[in-house]
């Protein structure tokens, strides 16, 4: 899978002098997002709960003419929102993190992480993406043996 992510502080530049927002000011503010989307997306054009769980809900989205099926898993700790989509797209998840800056100012991520099939695509026609691929899957291969060396010979597997 690929994802793509982008970054924005909170406060713009023309917004200096205003009372700078608070992690939970802006934590609500996504949770009124995800809940009520029509006002903050201009593509989507209506959003029903369908389910709700202890750990988010279920909601229909309606984007173009097109309706999509998301799992929506809040995660206040992480300041984290995912959007899973359940049915067939092209996009796997969708998520929004609250972070900070080097200045420590608010900021949005907005990241996408595409299914296999679009992902496959867009690898085979950029051969810098294919290449930083290869190399980082490669990285991860070797990361994960090497971790599970040292989980095994210290006793930090399951079991042990």
């Amino acid at each position: 899978m690929l994802t793509l992510s982008w970054t924005r502080p909170v406060v713009g530049a023309g917004q200096e002098g205003c009372p700078a927002p608070t992690r939970e000011s802006l934590w609500q503010a996504l949770l009124h997002k995800a809940e009520f989307p029509t006002g903050y997306v201009p593509a989507i054009t209506d959003c029903r709960i369908n389910e709700r769980y202890a750990d988010g809900f279920l909601r229909e989205i309606r984007r173009g003419e097109l309706t999509f099926l998301q799992r929506v898993t809040p995660q206040e700790s992480a300041g984290r929102i995912t959007y899973r989509h359940l049915n067939d797209t092209d996009i796997a998840e969708i998520r929004n993190e609250i972070g900070e800056d080097e200045d420590g100012r608010l900021t949005l991520t907005l990241s996408i992480t595409l299914t296999d099939r679009p992902a496959a695509a867009i690898l085979a026609q950029n051969t810098y993406l294919r290449d930083l691929d290869c190399d980082f899957h490669g990285t991860l291969d070797a990361m994960t043996e090497v971790l599970r060396q040292v989980m095994n010979k210290s006793g930090m597997t399951r079991g042990a």
